[in-house]
């Protein structure tokens, strides 16, 4: 689509809404002395020559160096990212692939986001499939995540004629939105009815309608005027006191892959430039399995993270990172990914190697009540030598009897865990650190529970990449309540499962389970069937369906003891061999035919 057209296109869509909902009197025109009094409008300057030299073409700059729609809004790499991609496929924007990652990374450190702005819609960037956005209110699900999820709305903050000019984009490009958003203003009437829908949402519904302000989309977008403004205390603090954030040095991880369990291990980051480095990899998981790779990365804005590494060897796969550091730099969270949709993804979280000695992390940190003699993996740092018992701590009913240094970030601790100990969580502490690393506390297994409790796969494999799914069953605590199925349940660990498939019945002779695909009964990986029709299907349907994953659970699990039972309380558990059954609903749909979210520039 050329620029002419677009831009045609958006005036079209926009302008039969000019007079909808308009107020019974218009508001008298303003004077030239109104109008000089009126404060200029607040935005953030670009000086960047890559971005002037490439963008000046449609936005124009001010004597203030505000450019249009650019200074007036922030957002994640993400978000930068397809705004640039955007330019390119629309409007034939000629950039190579170097001055695109520098265009982005400009604009995600000036016109960025704080950390708390960031964390809000995370899971966006990490691609994460699975996620539940049940908590927030209906027309704000109703307007944006019929295309989209919501968090890529959360990740970006704009002013208020800035989100209306937003809308009005949405129109033009996807005429079918505005029965979700409202037709919106023209361009040039944005202002007006930014603050039309702002007064309009103070006032309630019958303000909405006096004052023209009262579609959904108006609502919603006041709102995100309110709660996610173009300037914030967070983003002013942090440009005045911006400085690069020193990530160099040694981390201790811990990771969690499905299919594979927990990991430990380490990461080297190595400074190569501002805010750019070489990342290396080495994780060790409860599986006998490892994982070693070798990468770069770049921090945005003080707090994201964004990198890529691949594995060791002719044939490792490339995994992209996500992860967001703390407020206090000592932390960084988030996840890895790789495969066709992203979906195959590892949670990891990384802390920081200081001179201070602390605990950083259990690697085995689930504890049956009571226990004798259980060695803790506790990863941290700056263990003294010698090392001694009297210096950890982990809470009432449990005694640290003895504890060996393997070396000044690793040390097995032996506890023993009293018969009347209360389950839950216990932190372990350290000397003078109070800790935050825990373990949990547990009596019984009280069931077995499917993660993902909803899955969904792609087909593909002839003409488009299948979407894979994994599945793990978690051991599940009842917790404090004493009531299973509730909010303080406690999840404690992922156990081996036998897998299997079953059909989802939704309608008389249902077959999907023929034809969606298979699932490992060993590790609970789902691999869909082929894409496009089948001939040997009813009807040459396609593979997709619904079915569920069923796991079948045998393990030698801890017997609860009863409060009031006779005799002498045991000093280690009494284990039975139980058996457990759970299932989750897994959907297998097609596949996606448009993916805009991948260029080669975006490989580091």
């Amino acid at each position: 689509m050329r620029a002419p057209l677009a831009l045609l296109l958006l005036s079209l869509a926009v302008a039969p809404f000019a007079s909808v909902r308009a107020p019974a009197q218009e508001p008298a025109a303003k004077t030239d002395e109104e109008a000089e009094k009126k404060e200029p409008r607040a935005g953030i300057p670009v000086s960047n020559a890559l971005v002037l030299t490439h963008c000046s073409r449609c936005h124009a700059q001010d004597e203030r160096g505000h450019m249009t729609r650019i200074s007036y809004q922030r957002k994640a790499p993400e978000g930068w990212s397809e705004t640039v991609k955007r330019m390119i496929r629309l409007y034939e924007v000629k950039v190579t692939p170097a001055e695109a990652k520098a265009i982005v990374r400009y604009l995600s450190n000036e016109h960025g986001l704080a950390r708390a702005e960031a964390e809000r819609g995370l899971y966006e960037s990490e691609r994460r499939v699975h996620w539940s956005e049940a908590q927030h209110d209906e027309d704000f699900r109703q307007t944006c995540s019929v295309c989209h999820p919501l968090g890529r709305v959360l990740i970006q903050q704009r002013d208020p004629e800035e989100w209306q000019l937003l809308r009005a984009t949405h129109v033009a490009y996807f005429p079918l939105s505005r029965g979700q958003m409202g037709g919106g203003p023209p361009p040039e009437d944005a202002e007006r009815r930014a603050r039309q829908a702002a007064a309009a949402a103070a006032g309630g519904e019958g303000a909405a309608r006096r004052m023209g302000g009262g579609d959904r989309g108006d609502r919603i977008l006041a709102r995100l005027a309110e709660q996610q403004p173009l300037l914030t205390p967070d983003w002013e603090q942090w440009t005045i006191h911006r400085r690069e954030v020193p990530l160099a040095g040694t981390w201790i991880a811990k990771a969690h892959e499905p299919g594979r369990g927990d990991g430990v291990g380490s990461v080297t980051l190595t400074r190569t430039n501002e805010d750019e480095y070489d990342v290396l990899w080495d994780l060790r998981f409860a599986d006998g399995s490892s994982l070693a790779r070798r990468g770069k990365g770049l921090l945005y804005a003080g707090y994201s993270w964004r990198g890529s590494s691949k594995e060791d060897g002719a044939n490792g796969r490339t995994w992209r990172e996500v992860m967001l550091l703390d407020a206090g730099w000592q932390r960084l969270s988030g996840r890895l990914f790789t495969g066709a949709y992203d979906e195959l993804g590892i949670d990891v979280e990384l802390h920081r190697v200081g001179e201070a000695p602390r605990v950083l992390l259990v690697a085995n940190r689930h504890v049956t009540v009571p226990a004798r003699g259980v060695v803790l993996d506790v990863r941290g740092a700056a263990f003294p030598e010698p090392l001694r018992a009297a210096e950890f701590h982990a809470g009432a009913g449990v005694t640290v009897s003895a504890v060996e240094r393997v070396s000044a970030t690793q040390a097995r601790v032996t506890i023993d865990v009293a018969p009347d100990a209360d389950c839950g969580l216990r932190t372990v502490s350290f000397g003078a650190d109070p800790g935050h690393a825990t373990i949990v506390l547990y009596d019984a297994i009280d069931y077995v529970r499917v993660s993902p409790m909803r899955g969904l796969a792609r087909v593909g494999g002839a003409k488009l990449p299948p979407q894979l799914e994994r599945f793990e069953a978690i051991a599940v605590h009842r917790g404090k309540d004493g009531k299973p199925y509730t909010a303080d349940d406690l999840d404690l660990m992922a156990v081996p499962a036998r897998w299997s498939l079953q059909e989802f019945a939704v309608r008389d002779d249902d077959d999907d389970l023929a034809f969606v695909g298979a699932i490992d009964p060993a590790t609970g990986a789902f691999t869909p069937g082929l894409d496009g029709p089948n001939p040997a299907r009813k009807w040459q349907a396609n593979n997709v369906g619904d079915v569920f994953a069923v796991a079948e659970v045998q393990l030698d699990a801890p017997q609860r003891r009863a409060k009031d039972a006779p005799g002498e309380a045991p000093l280690e558990p009494t284990l039975r061999r139980t058996e457990f059954r759970a299932r989750s609903h897994l959907l297998v749909t097609v596949p996606l035919w448009a993916r805009w979210n991948s260029l080669e520039w975006e490989e580091r």
